[in-house]
């Protein structure tokens, strides 16, 4: 992910149940933070949302971030993802049209196989572990 002249390289969770506004991406107030966001600086829409744990304020800013999947066999195209930010999370989230924008097919949730949509049926690639 690149804001700039930032740039984070992590692992994000694929959730086809996190339907954003559009295609959109969830990140903890860390990587927000070395991506140069500022939640006090008045770039972003706050919304309250309800999670599993109670009521969490979210950041959604205005400002779009470069993404770009990154495997050892292919180049990728970059796409720009919405920012949302949350206290709430610990990991990078992609939201169901974001991985239509980045063109990832998750073939097996469990056990976290992925491919590419024009790889259908002939590949298939496992998730990295976020942490």
């Amino acid at each position: 992910m690149r804001k700039g002249d930032n740039e984070v390289i992590t692992c994000a969770l694929a959730n086809t149940g996190f339907e954003g506004l559009g295609p959109d991406v969830l990140m903890p107030i860390d990587v927000a933070q070395r991506l140069g966001f500022n939640l006090s600086g008045g770039d972003a829409e706050v919304y309250a949302i309800r999670t599993a744990s109670g009521i969490a304020p979210i950041y959604r800013f205005r400002e779009s971030i470069s993404v770009k999947v990154l495997v050892s066999d292919r180049d990728t195209p970059i796409v720009r993802l919405t920012p949302i930010v949350s206290e709430s999370v610990d990991y990078v989230l992609l939201s169901d049209k974001a991985l239509t924008e980045l063109g990832i097919v998750i073939i097996d949730a469990g056990n976290g196989i992925w491919c590419f949509r024009d790889e259908l049926g002939r590949a298939f690639r496992n998730s990295c572990m976020p942490g």
